[in-house]
């Protein structure tokens, strides 16, 4: 009887997934759910344990010290949510890189007991440092498979901006190098959010029979899956005088190069002055963006909008003319289920996105100047447009093809079961 109740609680699929990208309220504001609800596989995991190790940092949450809590709530029938803090202990209060990492060792060996009492399989974490080491760590104590999700190209990031993926924790790019290639090379699945970073993986220590893509179409939001036609017009177009509307999506920070969005549009101002810029995103940069829109003269053109709900940003989308993308997400896959064509800097992901249906124009990487003269070629050339906007239409839905993304990922997770 104990062999066969062992031998059942070993093939039930259950899954730990750390990710620091958003917590909990950050998702709920944002209507951000599928980010969450996607993270069981369509299904395929009986149960899901969403862990956030630092959620009081993104929050800017102030510090209760009062020793070790961890926030645990129920996300839906089949998922739970743990937030942990960068530190719990008063002891520590006035010493805080000691107090962090007495927090943080104590949060892991809670998830190590997490993993055993649960009979959890998988520890999927989504990069390859922080998340990274401490599935590397609860893999060292437990029978689970460790599986890394990355969804940037960190040495792209870091060659052009020269920033490292966390300064705070690591503070130098050479202590990240290290750490990377030891996640990697341990990691029983390397996974790549697009093929791109993917091959940046395999460059680090990934090995090309354990790694794979999984796209990020499934993080999608149901609204922007409804057809443009039919979505809702925003005031905003009813308040506008312009005829063309270009759109920025995106964080407002130095890495994602909001500032060549402005850049690109004097150059379309100057070609079709019956135009108007977008920008829904915040961020560090906001006011100095809105400065410069004022010292361009285009100040009473753009609208900065801020972060905005999703069903909101789906009815923006549908009213645009094209959008504008230095270096974004899954934000352009949402461009795209609008039927936007695309003009995009030769950057990450996105030449492999744009041009594999012909979505839209790529240009030189901070090339501003070609980017602004992309757009007013589509607004001269309508009827080439039109076939542009189409096929970034066609790229989206497949993009968005759940049926068959789940189908793959179950493929990898059954293979990494049988092992």
């Amino acid at each position: 009887m104990e062999k066969n109740r062992s031998e059942n609680t070993e093939l039930k699929r259950r899954i730990l997934y750390l990710d620091m990208a958003y917590t909990l309220k950050m998702v709920k504001e944002r209507e951000l759910e599928q980010e969450f609800a996607s993270r069981d596989c369509g299904g395929y995991f009986e149960h899901v344990w969403g862990v956030h190790p630092i959620a009081d940092i993104p929050e800017k949450r102030q510090l209760k010290y009062e020793g070790f809590k961890v926030s645990q709530v129920e996300f839906s029938a089949n998922q739970t949510i743990i937030e942990g803090s960068s530190a719990y202990y008063s002891f520590f209060k006035y010493i805080f890189p000691l107090n962090f990492l007495v927090s943080q060792i104590r949060f892991v060996a809670f998830l190590i007991r997490l993993v055993k009492r649960e009979h959890i399989n998988i520890i999927m974490c989504t990069d390859p440092y922080f998340t990274g080491l401490i599935g590397l760590f609860i893999k060292l104590f437990t029978k689970a498979r460790l599986a890394i999700w990355v969804c940037a190209n960190y040495d792209d990031v870091y060659s052009e901006t020269g920033v490292i993926a966390m300064p705070k924790l690591f503070k130098w790019r050479w202590v990240e190098k290290i750490v990377e290639r030891i996640v990697f090379r341990k990691s029983d699945l390397v996974v790549g959010g697009n093929q791109n970073n993917l091959e940046y993986a395999l460059k680090n220590g990934a090995k090309t029979g354990k790694s794979t893509v999984f796209p990020v179409g499934k993080l999608i939001h149901r609204q922007h899956m409804i057809d443009p036609g039919l979505r809702e017009k925003d005031d905003l177009f009813s308040q506008s005088k312009a005829r063309y509307h270009f759109i920025y999506v995106g964080r407002l920070v130095d890495l994602k190069f909001p500032d060549d969005v402005l850049r690109a549009f004097t150059v379309i101002n100057r070609g079709e002055p019956d135009c108007a810029l977008i920008m829904a995103g915040d961020g560090p940069m906001l006011e100095q963006l809105e400065k410069m829109s004022d010292e361009m003269g285009v100040r009473d053109k753009v609208h900065f909008l801020g972060n905005i709900n999703q069903v909101r940003l789906a009815n923006l989308l549908a009213g645009c003319f094209a959008v504008l993308s230095p270096l974004t997400g899954r934000s352009l896959i949402e461009a795209t289920l609008a039927g936007l064509p695309i003009v995009a800097y030769d950057r990450d992901w996105q030449h492999e996105f744009v041009t594999r249906y012909g979505a839209g124009v790529i240009v030189p990487f901070r090339d501003w100047e070609k980017m602004g003269q992309a757009a007013v070629h589509m607004i001269q050339h309508p009827d080439e447009t039109k076939g542009v906007a189409e096929a970034s239409r066609r790229t989206g839905i497949e993009a968005c093809d759940n049926d068959k993304l789940y189908s793959h990922e179950r493929n990898e997770f059954d293979k990494l079961l049988k092992k």
